[in-house]
């Protein structure tokens, strides 16, 4: 092979080296810039449990207000009785329930609430499939005479009672549900209930993880993969070039008088003759300016040698 054919053969590989560094650095930033797996949650509703009272009232008065009318504040001295209906449902559920009614008479001592006399009272019991209904009454002509008894039983005159409907649902494969439904009554004297409406949904949460990949001459590779890779197989081609140039790269000029001497220098071997040694790039212009004579380069070890021969004499200049 030529030399000349050698040497584009050489710079040939160099620029396919180059041209593969590049792209497969490209493609590195590429991987880089995105996830190398995606999740996706997605939420789903597996059952809703749902819970509601209503009721309407009868009074001892019927000027304003009629005998079956629901509010949602009933006034305490005008209300005999409050009538309602608690509902469950859950599609699909089966399972059984409780609801009782709690009646307690307490004395307030401080913060604490110490009760005296507790009354419940069993409304329902049973089974159910998907839903069912409780009927409740509140007679509260039976509750006050109640409250008169413990209050002279006790001696407590200053007695309270307070009244909450409690329903606990154990449904079969779903979330135990528990309503505490309770009457209050506020500084006016009107009557309300808190905790009429309850509702308690089940989510389901799912979650789909993607492995993510990137399309190379045909194929997927994973991102995770393309990370480690792509960057290795770049600094790879990247050496060959990063050689050549460090081995190749040209040593500039040590001074301008060797660059003006440089189209009077020839490549040979070392003149025979009594050695001078120069100090300086100018000394050896100086010396080739009085004696007119070639420059003769040659490689001594890993100097650098110029020599110029006159006569007897060879003067010479170590570059490095």
């Amino acid at each position: 092979m030529k030399k000349s054919d050698k040497k584009r053969a050489i710079l040939a590989g160099l620029a396919l080296s180059v041209s593969l560094a590049v792209i497969f650095a490209l493609y590195s930033g590429v991987a880089y810039s995105r996830e190398p797996v995606t999740v996706d949650a997605t939420y789903s509703e597996a059952y809703l449990q749902e819970g509601h009272f209503t009721a309407y009232g009868l009074f001892s008065n019927e000027t304003i207000y009629k005998n079956g009318t629901s509010l949602e504040y009933y006034p305490s001295k005008i209300t005999d009785a409050i009538v309602g209906s608690y509902k469950f449902s859950s599609d699909g559920a089966s399972g059984s329930y409780e609801a009782t009614l709690h009646v307690n008479y307490y004395v307030t001592s401080g913060k604490k609430k110490v009760y005296l006399v507790n009354d419940t009272e069993l409304l329902a019991r049973d089974t159910f499939t998907g839903s069912f209904e409780v009927p409740v009454e509140l007679n509260f002509t039976e509750m006050d005479s109640r409250l008169k008894m413990v209050r002279e039983g006790t001696g407590l005159y200053r007695a309270e009672r307070e009244v909450y409907v409690l329903v606990k649902v154990m449904p079969s494969g779903q979330e135990p549900f528990t309503q505490d439904i309770r009457l209050n009554q506020d500084s006016s004297g009107m009557l309300y209930f808190s905790g009429a409406d309850k509702e308690y949904k089940k989510v389901v949460r799912s979650v789909e993880t993607t492995t993510n990949s990137l399309s190379f001459l045909g194929a997927d590779v994973g991102v995770s993969t393309a990370r480690t890779v792509f960057p290795a197989v770049a600094l790879l081609f990247a050496i060959p070039p990063a050689g050549f140039v460090y081995a190749k790269r040209e040593k500039k000029p040590k001074s301008r008088e060797l660059t003006a001497l440089k189209k009077y220098t020839v490549e040979g071997t070392p003149p025979e003759g009594k050695r001078v040694e120069l100090s300086s790039p100018a000394d050896l212009k100086r010396v080739f300016e009085l004696v007119d004579r070639p420059v003769v380069h040659y490689r001594n070890g890993d100097a650098d040698v110029y020599a110029i021969a006159d006569g007897g004499t060879v003067y010479e200049y170590r570059a490095n």
